[in-house]
């Protein structure tokens, strides 16, 4: 009878291994996509944001001002990552965007290792850790995130994603505690203040890691230590800071838009377009009650997690007040725009964060006698996700391919209606800042 049960369990765990491989064989096509469309879909010419970062740093360069170049703010963010790379990038590579696309690639490289690291260090099965990880690379390398790795004008939300998973990684409980603990909690803290060097939302990285350091049981020095850190660092960041978006009335209707810009947030890369903003709406409202419901249940409560419950947790809690930032922030002042698609590389983290605290969940339907249904739904749902990746990167290849038109079309002398949304909006500050680049040398080739 032993023997027996033995075997039928063998049996289950074998049928598990089908759809797992299935599954990780789907995320490396994803991902040999996603290099693809990264470079199908670059856009390393100066639009927007970048020809006032450069010309900032064409400024403070011959000024010898360092320091102000770094921490100068742009808007409301001290894009600090973004004018190394930049100061890297003119410097080394002439303008090229080489910087961005290696530090991109090395930080979602990165994500993805740390992932699937902590999926590999749990006590789930090896066809289920299989499945579990290729999710985790499908949900670490959508379209709309990868190809931000070939736009520099973007680079601040991957940076912000990264540093914020790593640091949640970093953070160990007291029951993985051994002689290099202290070190990773260290370095999580530094990896929290980088977080708010890609852009301001990663400031409320800390009342999430002070939650998580609480929840790992860390001990109240070490919570002490991530409470006093994360003060004193923002305080450090907000000072002479201008938030000229934010506003600070209350009305039920300005709640209701808040909470409708945040289910859309968390609905990204749906609620991107147009024509699907009202089903998005219903999966933001889904995925947020099941967030809520996930920190309710395990969030609160006194009884022991799992690591990768806890850092699942731990990353929903940061997207949640990420999204509720965004909400308070941007509620007033994009009520009739689409959610713009540069949040999606925070966004993921939220998915990402559902996905690692339901895997025990997973684990325990996946090898059971009923689990045949769900595994081979998982490798549908999978192959439709891939599909989807193909139409979005094929759209941004050619949204990549206008802007960078109208940019060499600019550079020639032209003006022509299109370039105020594919360049900039204002002519003649645009051709202020091209004179600045031919003096500079740099991307006036392009």
């Amino acid at each position: 009878m032993l023997q027996s049960t033995e075997r039928s369990k063998v049996g289950m765990a074998d049928e598990g291994q089908v759809p797992a491989i299935a599954l990780a064989s789907i995320a490396a096509v994803n991902s040999a996509l996603s290099l693809y469309f990264m470079e199908r879909a670059s856009i390393r010419v100066p639009v927007f944001d970048m020809l006032e970062w450069l010309r900032f740093y064409g400024d403070r360069a011959a000024a010898g001002d360092w320091f102000g170049y770094l921490w100068s703010p742009h808007n409301e963010h001290h894009i600090v990552i973004t004018r190394i790379l930049l100061a890297l990038d003119v410097r080394w590579f002439g303008g090229e965007g080489t910087a961005f696309v290696v530090f991109g690639l090395l930080a979602l490289f990165g994500m993805i290792v740390a992932t699937c690291r902590e999926i590999a260090k749990s006590n789930l099965s090896s066809s289920c850790k299989l499945a579990a990880a290729a999710i985790a690379v499908l949900l670490l390398t959508p379209a709309h995130v990868v190809v931000t790795i070939g736009m520099p004008v973007l680079s601040p939300y991957l940076q912000t994603s990264a540093f914020a998973l790593f640091s949640f990684a970093l953070l160990d409980g007291a029951a993985d505690a051994d002689s290099f603990s202290n070190y990773r909690r260290a370095a999580a803290i530094v990896c929290g203040w980088l977080t708010a060097f890609g852009v301001v939302a990663g400031l409320v990285i800390w009342p999430a890691l002070i939650w998580s350091a609480w929840r790992g049981k860390l001990g109240w020095t070490w919570i002490a230590a991530f409470a006093g850190a994360g003060t004193l660092f923002t305080a450090l960041y907000l000072r002479h800071l201008a938030f000229y978006s934010v506003s600070i009335t209350f009305s039920f209707s300005q709640l209701a838009l808040s909470l409708d810009y945040g289910i859309r947030f968390l609905a990204l890369p749906w609620s991107h377009m147009p024509e699907l903003v009202w089903p998005a709406r219903f999966i933001g409202l889904g995925v947020l009650c099941l967030a809520c419901f996930a920190f309710l249940k395990d969030g609160l409560s006194a009884r022991p997690v799992g690591r990768l419950q806890r850092l699942g947790l731990g990353l929903v809690v940061f997207s949640l007040f990420v999204a509720g930032a965004a909400a308070l922030a941007r509620a007033q002042v994009a009520q009739e725009r689409e959610m713009p698609i540069r949040y999606g590389a925070l966004v993921a983290l939220f998915y990402l964060g559902l996905l690692l605290w339901s895997l025990h969940l997973l684990e325990r339907h996946w090898n059971a006698p009923g689990g045949l249904r769900l595994r081979w739904l998982l490798v549908g749902t999978a192959t439709v996700w891939l599909a989807q990746q193909i139409v979005v990167g094929t759209y941004a290849a050619g949204e990549a391919s206008r802007r960078n038109d109208a940019w060499a079309r600019f550079v020639a002398g032209e003006w022509t209606p299109d370039m105020m949304q594919y360049v900039f909006p204002n002519r003649e500050h645009a051709e202020e800042i091209l004179a600045d680049l031919r003096r500079m040398h740099v991307y006036v080739g392009k």
